[in-house]
């Protein structure tokens, strides 16, 4: 039912405000994942008149001022223990390392040592360096 929902709208707009709405989609879901760090901050600081009077460890000791900062170290420690809980262990990970072994020997090396001419191509080339492929054959 929702799909049929969204495909309807979707059907009525076209191509630049569908990447519009994408865009702010993303957009949304970015400024969210960015938030995450700064939610126990937030619900402190729109509750502060009702942590204080429920949530506050040092109630009794009113010189303190700690005005439920307790309870929102609480619950940065447990955002943060639960963000590490969440990581995957890095030190169980294993790296796998390829090394290519450059060839010595070639049935080509006597060729190419008898030529007056050697070019020489680094072992690791990349195309690029093999210049335009779409030119004029040359004949000699």
């Amino acid at each position: 039912m929702f799909w049929i929902f969204i495909k309807a709208i979707f059907a009525q707009i076209d191509f630049q405000q569908r990447m519009n709405l994408g865009r702010i989609f993303i957009m949304t879901m970015t400024m969210v994942f960015l938030m995450k760090p700064f939610v126990p901050t937030l619900f402190y600081l729109a509750n502060v008149d009702y942590i204080k009077e429920y949530f506050c460890v040092n109630k009794d000791k009113p010189m303190l001022h700690c005005d439920g900062t307790c309870f929102l170290a609480k619950k940065i420690a447990e955002s943060k223990k639960k963000e590490q809980s969440d990581r995957l262990p890095v030190d169980n990970a294993m790296v796998q390392v390829d090394w290519i072994k450059e060839i010595q020997h070639c049935f080509l090396s006597p060729i190419i040592q008898k030529s007056s001419k050697v070019a020489y191509i680094p072992v690791y080339y990349h195309k690029i360096y093999l210049g335009n492929p779409f030119r004029p054959p040359q004949f000699t």
